[in-house]
């Protein structure tokens, strides 16, 4: 199995920035992390890239807001831990709208968003585990849902390229935060590797 690269952007992102990346490089999907909640900047920001990853046939997804992602015409939100909504918001949602749902280390939140019909599920690998830890990286978690369930797993905190090859045997998507994806040496090696 070789997982495919799930870019995140935030509000820093620009437009030139996000054509380059999906001009460069295989993206099956973008996601918007959201750092800050002033409704018309968020919107226009939305709007923008909303008609990047369109032009490019890529589908857009936004942190948690689901009202704002269904009125811009996004394909989808990603639902953070933290949201108390996921169950109402899946239950609303059409399927052709995609619902991913951070459910950090936490199998049951796996399995729980899984059951409620969540088009994906993203765990979180350790961010304790450094590069130099001779110990073998953690992946019972991701190798158990690749095993066991058929919902889409997306890759968490692969912040180093011996993360991502250990996570890749059992994902079908490695997210690619700002941090990473701006050190472009770093993550041609990611994209290399995956491609």
């Amino acid at each position: 199995m070789t997982a495919k690269i799930y870019i995140i952007v935030d509000m820093f992102t620009t437009e030139t920035e996000l054509t380059s990346l999906l001009s460069q490089y295989s993206v099956p999907c973008v996601r918007l992390s959201v750092n800050q909640d002033e409704p018309e900047i968020l919107r226009k920001k939305c709007d923008q890239f909303r008609l990047i990853c369109h032009e490019m046939e890529v589908p857009f997804l936004l942190e948690d807001n689901y009202e704002l992602a269904k009125t811009l015409g996004l394909d989808g939100v990603h639902l953070n831990r933290h949201n108390q909504d996921a169950e109402n918001i899946i239950k609303m949602a059409s399927k052709e709208f995609m619902i991913g749902v951070d459910c950090g280390h936490s199998r049951h939140a796996g399995l729980i968003s899984a059951e409620m019909g969540a088009s994906y599920i993203s765990f979180k690998i350790s961010d304790k585990q450094k590069e130099s830890d001779p110990k073998i990286i953690e992946t019972d978690l991701f190798e158990w849902w690749h095993q066991m369930v058929e919902v889409s797993l997306v890759a968490e905190g692969c912040n180093t390229l011996k993360k991502v090859r250990e996570c890749s045997k059992f994902s079908d998507f490695i997210s690619i935060p700002p941090n990473n994806w701006r050190n472009s040496k770093e993550f041609d090696k990611i994209n290399n590797f995956l491609n």
